[in-house]
């Protein structure tokens, strides 16, 4: 008969440490490379003598390249049935890469050094530092608060969102574009990087430990002999579920693109000014990396998949409200509630994953859905900029995302995921 006993003091100890290895790396990977575009446009726009056009080449072509590169990071990792890089290994190679593309790019003399910097070094390295490599660490450390540690690392990318810009923009007033990217550069390897150097472990097994830290009579600590071995790719790519997945997050992730992406405009066309447009996005950031965490929680109570219905069921409520009644106030009430709910959709694709196809296989299919998720986004964000086009009402634009929010809903329904032990 097998008896459960509660985690031992060694587990909960480097438990903490791989919440704030994952938590940090999450941090600087997404806040010092997505988040910094927009920071820095300005100023390198005039410093080569570009357009905004050729400018997002850097960010669209980062996108492409994090794409591409997702499933061949996810796959390289070690797991259970097939040897491969550490997560630790990989984590400090992503800080390294983004500290050193900082660093170069501050000395770029040309457009072209600038965007082949971020393409080459900042894309990857976000690839190799942020949530993907960061929530596989996680699944093999936890199974039955998943989804609230997930919650808790991906918080990082949300948080790293609200104040790297913060602190870059004051390095951009007080030193100048170049000195304030090579500080960012350099911040890579005084913080992380010792972080994840001491911090980070790919599995509980390495230590001797059992995922939850939770030993049983008839099990041993550390046997990996009896964990099934990850997927290949094609069991993969022949598996329904990893499709059924792949299309509802890409249908959520790419609806929450369109709302931040134009919550700005639409609050100006409110007659809300543009710092008070910034500000709502913050909170609603903020509210987001709250949401992270609490309703990750909740799904280890109740259980993924109906977390996520009740997700697009508010997405929807909310969205629609913020539509009908145009009103500055409850518009940022409404932003900050549609923040809250929205902000969970990474770690519950995270633990959603984990649940259905377990710790072997799990980083492999992030990569891949990462890869998936691209179309939807091309296709859609471009389709929501087409609509205001066509109507000059950001409204509409909004009221764009309730359909792919319901598609969303209704692909989950097929999604089966097992029962958590």
């Amino acid at each position: 008969m097998t008896k459960d006993v509660g985690p031992s003091s060694r587990f909960r100890s480097h438990s903490v440490r791989i919440l704030a290895a994952g938590f940090i790396s999450s941090f600087f990977s997404i806040g010092l490379s997505v988040y910094l575009f927009g920071v820095f446009q300005a100023e390198i726009i005039a410093e080569f003598g570009i357009t905004v056009g050729q400018y997002s080449w850097a960010p669209g072509l980062s996108s492409i390249v994090s794409g591409i590169l997702s499933p061949i990071v996810g796959r390289s990792l070690v797991t259970y049935g097939r040897p491969g890089f550490s997560i630790r290994s990989v984590l400090l190679a992503g800080a390294v890469s983004i500290g050193l593309g900082l660093i170069l790019i501050s000395r770029a003399e040309s457009i072209a050094f600038f965007a082949a910097g971020f393409v080459l070094l900042v894309a990857p390295g976000t690839v190799m530092m942020g949530p993907l490599v960061g929530a596989a660490m996680v699944t093999n450390w936890f199974e039955a608060k998943r989804g609230r540690a997930l919650g808790i690392v991906a918080a990082g990318t949300t948080v790293g969102g609200m104040l790297a810009p913060l602190l870059a923009a004051a390095l951009v007033e007080a030193l100048g574009w170049r000195d304030a990217m090579a500080i960012l550069g350099i911040l890579l390897f005084i913080v992380p990087f010792p972080v994840i150097a001491f911090f980070a472990t790919s599995s509980p097994e390495e230590i001797g430990e059992t995922p939850d830290g939770i030993a049983k009579d008839d099990e041993i600590a550390g046997s990996q002999g009896r964990l099934e071995g990850p997927d290949t790719t094609g069991q993969l790519l022949r598996n329904p579920q990893f499709w059924l997945v792949g299309v509802v997050f890409g249908f959520m992730f790419s609806a929450g693109a369109i709302s931040v992406a134009f919550t700005v405009p639409y609050a100006n066309q409110l007659g809300i000014p543009l710092v008070g447009g910034a500000f709502i996005v913050s909170l609603r950031a903020g509210a987001g990396a709250v949401g992270k965490i609490l309703l990750g929680s909740l799904s280890d109570r109740l259980g993924v998949r109906p977390v996520l219905w009740g997700v697009i069921v508010v997405e929807v409520v909310l969205t629609r409200q913020l539509i009908e009644i145009r009103d500055p106030t409850l518009f940022t009430v409404l932003g900050v509630g549609i923040g809250f709910v929205g902000g969970s959709a990474l770690p519950l694709k995270s633990a959603i994953v984990g649940d259905l196809f377990g710790r072997a296989s799990f980083a492999s299919v992030m990569g891949l859905l990462q890869t998936l998720a691209l179309p939807f986004s091309v296709v859609l964000v471009r389709l929501a900029g087409a609509i205001h086009d066509r109507t000059e009402d950001y409204a509409m634009v909004f009221g764009f995302t309730v359909p792919i929010f319901i598609l969303a809903g209704i692909v989950l329904f097929f999604v089966r995921p097992p029962a958590r032990s």
